[in-house]
C-alpha cells in the first residue's frame, strides 16, 4: 500500500461498534486535519454478524464519506470477530480482510506490513480478554484473539519498521498503563483470564523489544498515556470511544504525534 505522497495519517483507539462516536470522531478529524484520509485503527472496531453491526458498519461508512476518509485500516483487537478474521488470515495471511459490500473498511493480519508516506508500518493485532471467564466462546470471546508465538515470529520475520501497530499494550511503555495493569479488577477478571493477558502482553512485548520501532501505538486498555525513551522510542495508549484522547495525528516527516480533543 505505498502512499509515498501522504504526509500525515490519524490514528485511533477502541470504537466498539459506536456508530455516534465513529461520527464524531471522523467529523473532529476532518475540522481539524482536512488533509488526512487514512485512518489507521487499533481495534475493538467490532468487526461481529448482528444487526447493530451493519447499523455502525453504515454509520462508519456515511462518516467517511462525508469527511473526506478514504480508509480505515483496522489492526483488530480481542473484540473483533475472530471467528470471521481466524480463517481468513490462514487462507491469506499476507491479504487485508476488506469489508463485504466495501473496500474502504480493511482488517489486517497479524504481521502484516505495509508502507505510507515513505514510512514502514507493522500491524500485531489481537490481544487476550482478561474478563473471559465471564464470556461466551464463539460469540464474545475466542481462543484465537490471543496472538501466538507463530505470529510473532511472523512478524519479526521481517526485520526493524518505523512505527508499529498494536491492540495489545506493552509492559513498560508507559507509566500510566502499567499502574493500571499492576491493580487489576478481580471481580471482573478471573485469574485464567489475567494469565492469558499477561501472556499475550508479553508475547507483544517481545516482538516491540526486538523490533525497536521508533513509535508504538496501542489500545484495549482505554487510557491516553505515552512513554518517551531515552533511546527517542516512543509508546502512545490511545482512550476508548467517549473520552479524550481516542484519536490523534502522526506526521510522518518526523513521527511527531498530536492528540485530537
Amino acid at each position: 500500500m505505498p502512499h509515498h505522497t501522504v504526509t500525515r495519517v490519524a490514528i485511533a483507539g477502541d470504537w466498539h461498534s459506536s456508530g455516534y462516536w465513529a461520527r464524531r470522531a471522523l467529523k473532529m478529524l476532518h475540522d481539524q486535519a482536512p488533509d488526512v484520509e487514512t485512518v489507521l485503527h487499533l481495534g475493538d472496531f467490532n468487526l461481529t454478524s448482528s444487526t447493530p453491526w451493519t447499523a455502525y458498519r453504515r454509520s462508519v461508512v456515511e462518516a467517511m464519506e462525508t469527511n473526506g476518509i478514504d480508509r480505515i485500516l483496522v489492526t483488530p483487537g480481542n473484540h473483533d470477530d475472530w471467528s470471521q478474521l481466524g480463517p481468513r488470515f490462514k487462507l491469506h495471511p499476507e491479504e487485508p480482510y476488506f469489508l463485504p459490500q466495501t473496500q474502504t473498511v480493511a482488517f489486517l493480519p497479524r504481521g502484516y506490513r505495509f508502507e505510507i508516506g515513505g514510512r514502514t508500518f507493522l500491524s500485531f493485532g489481537g490481544a487476550a480478554s482478561p474478563d473471559q471467564g465471564k464470556r461466551m466462546e464463539g460469540r464474545d470471546w475466542w481462543r484465537n484473539e490471543e496472538p501466538t508465538k507463530a505470529d510473532a515470529a511472523r512478524a519479526l520475520a521481517g526485520g526493524s519498521v518505523d512505527v508499529m501497530l498494536t491492540h495489545e499494550a506493552v509492559d513498560l511503555g508507559t507509566r500510566l498503563v502499567d499502574i493500571v495493569i499492576s491493580r487489576p479488577n478481580r471481580r471482573l477478571f478471573d485469574e485464567q483470564g489475567l494469565i492469558a493477558s499477561r501472556r499475550s502482553r508479553a508475547l507483544v512485548t517481545g516482538v516491540w523489544t526486538e523490533l525497536e520501532p521508533a513509535r508504538l501505538f496501542h489500545g484495549h486498555m482505554h487510557i491516553r498515556a505515552e512513554g518517551h525513551m531515552p533511546d527517542s522510542r516512543a509508546v502512545y495508549s490511545l482512550a476508548a470511544n467517549n473520552s479524550p484522547g481516542n484519536i490523534g495525528i502522526l506526521d510522518l516527516r518526523d513521527l511527531s504525534w498530536s492528540w485530537l480533543d
